[in-house]
């Protein structure tokens, strides 16, 4: 890992091949080519420190908490009594956090096939976390597909933070029917799990198909929305289970048990927020409904930039 002794103008993020979004960009504070990706930490002139992974900004530190709260809370509160997390991927540390934010939690097992990134975070976004000081966590440096291949645990929930499917990345086999099927043997009965499933407003068919394929491998399977607006518009989230149905809570059951169960209080997610997430637009809800592709390891589904 080396600084960077200058500084871009512009950092432009393609969502589609014929569409981006600019930031302008204050510094740069690192540039590294990972065994796996291209890492960069630059200060945005908006959004402040923000991490970008192969062209993609992952998360930045004005408003990484409306991703991760989103991800995180609402399926963690739909398990009864969560005490064993399963995190793949989530290198920045942030949804590590929000996990950890959980007072029934006891053993939280995060697999992250980089390192680097890991070191990243510890060293130069504090900002983001302290989580990775806490006792309860087990960072495994791993291929997420062969850990659940190989692990004899059981988990009462899994959490897929994952980078976008895409063609050169590791990540989009993590996305398929074939993976998903997988991770029915470690969760336990009545457990849950969510995955981000990019964002509707620029891939809406591989937001749609993503969520298709988890409602034919999973009994049951809810999708929501939040708009984030570093990512330039809204973002998915897909959580699926066989006996839990995540996200069937009113307003005031998320607000109670948000003060029972969590420490602290949150930025984003609240019993007014939940409602708002899992009422998607119905142009979504309309497009979602008659998708028929399923992401397979022979046939999977990638963003389209």
């Amino acid at each position: 890992m080396t600084k960077v002794p200058y500084a871009w103008s512009w950092f432009i993020e393609w969502q589609t091949p014929y569409e981006f979004h600019a930031h302008e960009v204050d510094s740069v504070l690192l540039e590294v080519k990972t065994k796996f990706q291209e890492v960069k930490l630059v200060n945005l002139r908006r959004f402040g420190k923000a991490l970008i992974i192969d062209g993609k900004t992952q998360s930045t530190v004005s408003d990484e908490f409306i991703y991760h709260e989103s991800l995180v809370h609402p399926l963690l509160l739909s398990v009864s009594n969560p005490q064993k997390v399963l995190i793949i991927g989530g290198g920045e540390g942030a949804t590590l956090r929000e996990v950890l934010r959980h007072k029934t939690v006891k053993r939280a097992v995060m697999v992250d096939i980089d390192e680097a990134v890991i070191q990243i975070a510890k060293q130069m976004m504090p900002e983001w976390h302290h989580a990775f000081d806490d006792a309860r966590p087990q960072l495994i440096i791993g291929d997420g597909l062969k850990f659940i291949e190989e692990t004899q645990e059981n988990f009462d929930a899994i959490i897929l933070d994952l980078t976008d499917p895409m063609k050169d990345s590791p990540s989009y086999k993590l996305y398929t029917r074939e993976f998903y099927s997988s991770l029915k043997r470690v969760l336990r009965e009545g457990g849950a799990l969510v995955t981000q499933s990019t964002s509707p407003s620029f891939s809406l068919e591989t937001f749609s198909v993503i969520f298709n394929t988890l409602r034919n491998t999973f009994r049951y399977a809810s999708a929501v929305v939040s708009y984030v607006p570093a990512f330039d518009g809204l973002w998915g989230f897909s959580y699926a289970s066989d006996r839990t149905v995540v996200g069937e809570m009113g307003q005031s059951e998320v607000d109670s048990k948000l003060e029972e169960t969590v420490k602290g209080e949150l930025k984003y997610y609240d019993g007014r927020t939940h409602l708002a997430m899992f009422n998607i637009p119905k142009y979504i809800r309309d497009f979602v409904k008659r998708e028929r592709r399923i992401s397979t390891e022979a046939d999977p589904i990638y963003v389209p930039a």
